[in-house]
């Protein structure tokens, strides 16, 4: 089965974000954090909004490298509170310069803060970066901090792949749990588009590469109602193609 999730746009409510997933077949939202807190402008007490309103949600949070030991015990404070079992951590360095040691202190960080969640039962997934911001990118990368931390999972935002083998190679080593859904260029180092205004082959990747996945797909798609709604109805589509194929699976 797949699921689909969205984006939380930071210039809506989040009531209206969630009544727009009500009305419109979206199962959760993913709701952005960082060291300032969450991303929702309109709504002064966004935690609380998250909990009372009961919607369905992932918190997805961008920490640099040298935040996520110190911003790990708040976070889990959070999930409590919100009694959330998962969450997304998505890394970035830009306190200080990406070098060849980086990953075994993305990989010690990680460590650490998986030591933190797991025994409170609290999936954590990891996501990929691009080229703009190369820390778990390469696939010997993933490798390392995968073969070193086997209980984290992977997630793939395929807007951030070099090329279909990058993308193939990635799932060869973890199974992703959960995707990122957006088109890009794949000629430009980095962008996030509604699915059709890139070259994105996305019919290849679902019948061949992830022919077989299974879990959360999160469309990253902060436009209007009608080019999210577009967006979905494209993925939908092949979706529905791959379920009318025998080995198909369902969503």
């Amino acid at each position: 089965m797949i699921s689909l999730g969205r984006n939380t746009r930071w210039f809506n409510k989040f009531i209206d974000e969630v009544e727009f997933c009500k009305n419109n077949g979206f199962d959760f939202l993913q709701v952005w954090y960082d060291s300032k807190g969450f991303s929702l402008e309109k709504d002064p007490y966004p935690l609380d909004t998250i909990k009372s309103v009961g919607f369905p949600s992932i918190i997805h949070a961008l920490l640099d490298i040298n935040e996520i030991v110190d911003l790990a015990p708040q976070l889990l404070d959070i999930l409590l509170y919100l009694e959330h079992n998962e969450i997304i951590i998505h890394p970035v360095c830009k306190s200080e310069e990406i070098n060849k040691e980086s990953i075994k202190k993305l990989t010690e960080k990680m460590s650490y803060m998986t030591e933190f969640f797991v025994p409170e039962r609290i999936t954590v997934y990891l996501e990929n970066n691009s080229r703009l911001d190369p820390i778990f990118h390469s696939c010997s990368e993933i490798e390392y901090v995968f073969s070193k931390i086997p209980a984290l999972e992977f997630l793939i935002d395929i807007a951030h792949i070099d090329s279909y083998d990058h993308l193939r190679h990635m799932v060869k080593i973890k199974m992703p749990k959960v995707l990122h859904i957006s088109d890009r260029q794949l000629e430009k180092v980095h962008e996030h588009l509604p699915l059709g205004d890139g070259n994105i082959d996305f019919k290849y990747i679902f019948d061949d590469i992830l022919k077989d996945f299974e879990g959360k797909a999160i469309f990253e798609i902060p436009e209007s109602d009608k080019i999210i709604l577009k967006s979905k109805r494209i993925f939908k589509s092949i979706l529905n193609r791959r379920m009318q194929e025998p080995c198909g699976s369902g969503f």
